[in-house]
């Protein structure tokens, strides 16, 4: 028999036994994922709320970050996209893939981080707006909330995207957080979103780079990543480009 026959077989059987033992389920409806479905079932995989922005430099996810700093002559337009749409109100809209970052976010579910993340990297890669990224910058959390958390799941998504660009840096220290703000996600204002996370961010001198990627788990405002853009144009000139890729995009196809 042909080993790789055997070699399927033994590692269908090794999933089956930790499925017996630790049920798997998927992210997005609960249900019981099958020994060929990762993460997602099937069906909520086929109905990933995909926004399909990363080959379109204006979409209304990049109108919407760029509101935030006025491009113009010394700015230029710059590109924003997310790997799906989601609802804040899952539960009447019917779009639960939230779910997804809060896995990552709240659950330490480094897996499915990665797993969506590394999609999101594929996509970018083969994408003319955003394949010369140069540098990838997570957006930081303040000492003190990564300190509690263990972990930035900013960063985590932005390592997993970065196997797509082989020849960009993962830059960890170029943006730093100056004070610990409010959650988001409990404000519905935009304008206190953007209030929220004025100034609260301070770039530091760094590599030169070309092509820079801000990255994060959730767009919605569009608040966090103009005041992260705001930081590092201070010591970019207009000639660098700073972009913004994050998981998941408030919003419905």
């Amino acid at each position: 028999m042909d080993r790789r026959i055997l070699e399927l077989s033994k590692t269908s059987l090794i999933l089956s036994v930790k499925d017996f033992l630790m049920p798997r389920v998927c992210a997005v409806c609960g249900r019981s994922l099958l020994v060929s479905e990762r993460h997602l079932c099937l069906k909520c995989l086929g109905d990933l709320p995909r926004t399909l922005y990363e080959n379109r430099l204006h979409n209304p996810m990049a109108d919407m970050y760029n509101s935030r700093f006025a491009p113009g002559p010394y700015e230029p337009y710059q590109a924003a996209a997310a790997l799906f749409f989601y609802s804040a109100v899952s539960t009447l809209s019917g779009n639960k893939y939230g779910r997804i970052p809060q896995e990552l976010k709240y659950f330490r579910n480094f897996s499915v981080g990665r797993h969506f993340a590394r999609m999101l990297g594929e996509v970018l890669a083969l994408s003319p707006v955003f394949r010369d990224v140069d540098a990838i910058i997570p957006v930081p959390l303040h000492w003190t909330r990564r300190l509690e958390r263990g972990y930035n799941q900013s960063e985590v998504i932005a390592r997993g995207i970065a196997e797509s660009f082989p020849a960009a840096v993962v830059d960890c220290r170029t943006l730093v957080r100056l004070r610990r703000t409010h959650t988001q996600t409990r404000m519905h204002s935009a304008m206190a979103k953007a209030e929220n996370v004025r100034g609260a961010f301070r770039a530091r001198k760094t590599a030169p780079y070309r092509h820079v990627l801000i990255v994060d788990d959730v767009f919605t405002s569009g608040g966090t990543a103009a005041a992260c853009h705001d930081a590092l144009r201070a010591i970019f000139g207009p000639e660098v480009r700073i972009s913004v890729a994050t998981l998941a995009c408030i919003g419905s196809r």
